[in-house]
């Protein structure tokens, strides 16, 4: 049935824009539209309607009149493909001059009862989109620049819209006889993420005050250590000097100077161990603060051992 259609269409089509012998003049477009009405009358009267709607769709390409949209919107209506019947002759009622004579305002109320009647048997979407985004209703395409409600078979219709990589879609429920509103916008964009945070830069003047404070206590500690043995030395030289009996008679003097010497030497001694300990309590801080992780940082587990990843 289609491939008559079209072949018809063809027919006349090449009848009016080729030559029909090598000698011949061309069909002039006026010849060829009325090519074109005398077949679409004589399919109407064999009742081939669809092939009349061609026919009648090829004479709105060659001069776009009212006649031909409102008998394509006719022949929708009649062969029950109520969108296409709302569509053209919606397009009819707004081209159609106003009658003059009594069978042109016959016609005239043919063509808007038929639109009432189609239009309760299909729903209309009223439909919203981005300027400049492509819509299709089922996937085919649909212009809603206009704004006006496009008809459709009533049912759940999917509507989407599609601009510069970005896709809005929605589906709706559309009853008989109803017009329902759809809004066709895109997601925001997701906002970028924010630049991790610039590492800090550990004081130069906190790690070199921290090396030099440990660097003292350590060297207090030292030299007090020296000092200690020193202090022993004296000990064990005042316990030679006051003979085989060591220092039995506390009262001589190299006892009093042994047992001054002791007590130094344990004074010298705790307060350089605590300098040491001090001084190694301050280099561990500062090492610390100088290579703590200021980024961030990433452990990783394996078998060879434990890596750490980071800004320090």
């Amino acid at each position: 049935m289609h491939r008559n259609i079209r072949r018809a269409v063809a027919s006349a089509l090449a009848a009016a824009l080729l030559s029909t012998s090598a000698g011949a003049v061309a069909e002039r477009p006026s010849d060829a539209r009325d090519r074109l009405v005398s077949q679409a009358h004589a399919a109407v009267d064999e009742g081939r309607l669809a092939e009349a709607r061609e026919l009648w769709m090829a004479v709105w390409r060659f001069e776009g009149s009212q006649v031909a949209a409102c008998n394509v919107g006719a022949l929708s209506f009649r062969i029950g493909e109520m969108p296409a019947a709302v569509r053209w002759l919606s397009l009819c009622k707004e081209i159609m001059r106003p009658p003059a004579t009594p069978d042109e305002r016959a016609l005239h109320a043919s063509r808007l009862v038929d639109l009432a009647r189609a239009r309760q048997l299909v729903g209309e979407l009223r439909v919203t989109a981005p300027p400049g985004a492509r819509v299709t209703l089922d996937g085919a395409p649909v212009e809603t620049a206009r704004g006006e409600p496009v008809p459709v078979e009533p049912g759940r219709r999917t509507v989407r819209a599609a601009l510069d990589g970005r896709t809005a879609i929605v589906e709706v429920d559309v009853p008989r006889g109803e017009t329902r509103d759809v809004h066709l916008t895109f997601p925001p964009p997701p906002s970028p993420a924010p630049p991790p945070p610039a590492p800090s830069r550990p004081n130069r003047t906190l790690i070199t005050g921290g090396l030099g404070l440990s660097a003292t206590f350590a060297a207090l500690g030292g030299v007090l250590l020296l000092g200690a043995e020193r202090r022993e030395e004296a000990i064990y030289a005042a316990a030679r000097a006051a003979g085989p009996n060591g220092c039995f008679r506390l009262r001589w003097p190299m006892c009093q100077q042994a047992a001054s010497a002791r007590d130094d030497m344990r004074a010298f001694r705790d307060v350089g161990v605590a300098g040491l300990i001090a001084g190694g309590a301050v280099l561990a801080a500062t090492l610390g603060y100088t290579f703590y992780p200021r980024g961030q940082a990433e452990v990783r587990v394996t078998a060879d051992g434990i890596t750490v990843r980071g800004v320090f």
